[in-house]
């Protein structure tokens, strides 16, 4: 698996927990059923997915990597204060913040 792959199965396991905005990006608009407004703006791409995940592995290893990284959203969604409205890939795991990342 290279590290599109990764991001696309990452993509689509997000998907199927989280509602995407039509905005550039990933937008999250809800989560489980539960909407998130003003929608979230994950800043992740398959650069800093890899930065943060390691390299690829074998699928059962990815697979609870992904996992993982999923309930880490999660919990940075619910913990987050009003106005951080972006989550970005930290060393310790998703981290809400109020503006956008340069990049």
């Amino acid at each position: 698996m290279n590290s599109q792959e990764r991001f696309d199965r990452f993509r689509s396991a997000l998907g199927f927990r989280a509602d995407l905005a039509d905005a550039p990006g990933l937008a999250l608009a809800a989560l489980d059923g539960e909407p998130i407004d003003p929608p979230v703006q994950l800043h992740v791409d398959e650069t800093s997915l890899t930065e943060h995940l390691g390299a690829p592995a074998d699928d059962d290893h990815e697979a609870a990597r992904l996992q993982s990284l999923l309930a880490q959203i999660e919990e940075a969604l619910l913990e987050r204060e009003q106005g951080q409205d972006h989550l970005v890939l930290a060393e310790g795991g998703p981290v809400a913040v109020s503006n956008a990342p340069a990049r």
